[in-house]
């Protein structure tokens, strides 16, 4: 509607002793719950991450297996690391205060921003290869004719967007004159789009397309001829309190790039090819946004990302 009518296994590692290869299995084979702890051995190392929700349509089974394959790569045989996760589920703002509480969680993902770089300690390696900027949008099926007209950015600022209030795209919609409706959660933003209080939701093509299946709702599509594009970039960030911890990830998955086990985990939870196919991005109309929110430190390393992207911008 326009404004003026109203508002997305085990890893493999290489053994070098058996007794090794089986402790990495014991490990890293699970992720548990916090009631499972007291089941480890006592020398053991426990990471704390978020619990996993339906609602993040099985994302967290990719960033804690890329977690669990970073470790994987620094692990000490005689002290063995488990991801445990904690109970309840919090909207991004308060698992960020999370990573500095005692008692809290010792790693989340999310996507960075300057504010989040200060809040936690960043570990600047993208974590979806730079695609987290590629954004395609949810639209009811009934409004898709007053989609199909749109060729600009002016054209599309007609519309209302949704997304949540403390998601750094929300500020960068906001940033780049959207007007944009800020809510505490994904089902709020979904019942909002279907009740016509706004009019696309914009997310990063691989969630898009998980989305939509998911929804299974024949008036909930995905928009099929405008992309947006601005540099966003998903990173772990972790506790203040654990510099070391922060230097072991960043360690493990450089060693996971170099070795080419981080691409074979992305490809399969994520095929880009088969996205671009799914979405014809190239196809696309490109709008091009303004990210003020990204850190020098973070446009530094990941410029090689950046690049890559080139192809559709």
């Amino acid at each position: 509607m326009i404004q003026n009518q109203r508002r997305v296994g085990l890893f493999s590692i290489v053994a070098v002793m058996i007794i090794r290869h089986l402790f990495c299995q014991q490990a890293f084979g699970s992720v548990l719950d916090s009631a499972q702890t007291s089941q480890l051995p006592p020398s053991s190392y426990e990471v704390k991450i978020v619990e996993s929700s339906e609602l993040d349509y099985a994302s967290h089974a990719y960033y804690s297996a890329l977690l669990k394959l970073a470790l994987s790569k620094t692990e000490d045989p005689i002290k063995p690391t488990y991801l445990v996760e904690s109970s309840g589920n919090l909207v991004q703002e308060r698992v960020l205060r999370q990573l500095n509480q005692e008692g809290g969680i010792d790693v989340f993902w999310t996507v960075t921003s300057k504010l989040r770089e200060q809040q936690a300690i960043p570990v600047r390696v993208p974590l979806l290869n730079g695609i987290m900027g590629y954004r395609v949008s949810l639209i009811r099926q009934s409004t898709l004719r007053e989609f199909n007209n749109v060729r600009s950015a002016p054209d599309l600022k007609r519309f209302i967007a949704g997304q949540g209030h403390d998601w750094p795209d929300f500020q960068i919609l906001e940033h780049n004159g959207f007007t944009t409706l800020g809510t505490s959660n994904y089902d709020i933003i979904i019942e909002l789009l279907k009740a016509g209080r706004i009019d696309y939701f914009p997310r990063a093509a691989h969630e898009a397309v998980v989305e939509a299946k998911s929804l299974n709702d024949p008036d909930i599509i995905i928009e099929p001829s405008v992309l947006l594009y601005y540099p966003s970039y998903m990173f772990f960030f972790v506790s203040q309190s654990k510099p070391e911890l922060a230097q072991r990830i960043e360690r493990g998955l450089n060693i996971a790039r170099q070795d080419g086990s981080f691409a074979a985990l992305f490809e399969k939870y994520i095929s880009f090819n088969d996205i671009e196919k799914a979405l014809k991005l190239s196809e696309r109309t490109v709008l091009k946004l303004n990210n003020p929110h990204l850190s020098e430190a973070t446009l530094e390393a990941t410029a090689s990302e950046a690049q890559q992207l080139e192809v559709v911008q």
